[in-house]
């Protein structure tokens, strides 16, 4: 019970500065700002960008702010449905969020580039069997 009572103060105070960071870029805060909606894409952000890192959920967030300016000003109607399809798609496909592909990429390039590098092995020349070993043979 400890632990978790730790964990609930440690998370509280983040969130706390969180939101002194967010009245003085906003100006005024309302019900909406803090809402169902803004908790969902946050949520999305972290799981998005992958919560087994400290930057992922950060990159995840800032990606998923992008990708909804760009696409709410192209397709106003439409950005909803791209961003439930991009999560749908990052938990099927990518279960611990994007900043995984980091290091998969990583050890893919390794992979390509030792194949590349890596000399063939000489060939073997066929073994011979001697003459005295047939010898008494039928």
């Amino acid at each position: 019970a400890i632990i978790k009572t730790v964990a609930y103060t440690i998370a509280s105070i983040f969130a706390a500065i969180g939101g002194a960071l967010f009245v003085p870029i906003v100006g005024i805060i309302s019900p909406k700002d803090v809402g169902v909606t803004p908790s969902i894409l946050f949520l999305a952000g972290v799981v998005i960008g992958g919560r087994t890192t400290l930057l992922g959920p950060v990159l995840g967030t800032i990606a998923l702010r992008f990708v909804e300016t760009g696409l709410s000003e192209t397709y106003p109607a439409f950005w909803t449905y791209f961003q439930g399809a991009l999560f749908i798609l990052v938990i099927t496909f990518l279960p611990q969020g994007v900043a995984t592909l980091g290091p998969w990429l990583k050890r893919m390039a390794e992979r390509y580039r030792y194949r590349r590098t890596k000399k063939p092995a000489p060939a073997r020349a066929a073994e011979t069997i001697e003459t005295p070993q047939l010898v008494g043979r039928t």
